[in-house]
């Protein structure tokens, strides 16, 4: 019975020293590995992104939406947006698409490298090479076009290139617009217009 006492009493004696030692050895491994983990290397921006942001007010995934006089559909969304800093009733929008329903069920897709959305006129400028496809089959692209988000017409102010069912066409200018009372849109063009026409082949 004694032996038993004294090889519990020594093993009570050992667990004192070996279970602390044990103890610090984790808490020190625990302290390595977090300092070997750098928290400012995880973040997916760098400190200009980050002052950039939180300077301009950026919004990230912005969507814009509606309806014009005449029913139809116009939404806009973008990459990221912030506050124009020469015009604070602008917001500045980069990587966008601009989308367009007409009630006929016709759609005017458009894409750009920039836009700036003015709401309090309901207008839309898309800047840096547009690119607009219809359901009709026409594609087109111009430097620049602006959206009237109310009324629903389309302008560009400066060259238009594109392509439609078998034909290609250059211009000065391109209006595109729902008359009154209509559902379809009109495309309209001006300023030297340049139009061929490449009937298909039988067969093709």
């Amino acid at each position: 019975m004694p032996n038993r006492i004294d090889t519990h009493s020594r093993m009570v004696a050992w667990a004192k020293i070996i279970l602390p030692i044990i103890a610090l050895g984790l808490l020190s491994t625990l302290f390595l590995l977090s300092n070997s983990v750098d928290p400012i290397s995880t973040i997916p921006f760098s400190e200009a992104d980050i002052e950039e942001r939180t300077r301009n007010q950026q919004i990230s995934s912005p969507e814009v939406f509606a309806v014009t006089s005449g029913g139809d559909y116009v939404s806009l969304n973008a990459e990221f947006a912030r506050q124009s800093e020469e015009d604070k009733d602008i917001t500045v929008a980069q990587s966008v698409s601009a989308h367009i329903k007409l009630v006929s069920g016709a759609r005017i897709d458009m894409a750009a490298g920039e836009a700036a959305y003015d709401a309090k006129n309901g207008m839309i400028a898309l800047e840096q090479k547009v690119y607009t496809t219809t359901t009709h089959g026409y594609d087109f692209e111009a430097q620049e076009l602006a959206v009237n988000m109310r009324e629903l017409s389309v302008s560009s102010d400066g060259p238009v290139s594109g392509k439609g069912p078998a034909t290609t066409l250059e211009a000065g200018k391109m209006h595109l617009e729902v008359p009154t009372g209509e559902k379809e849109a009109h495309l309209l063009f001006s300023n030297g217009v340049k139009l061929v026409y490449q009937p298909q082949k039988a067969g093709e």
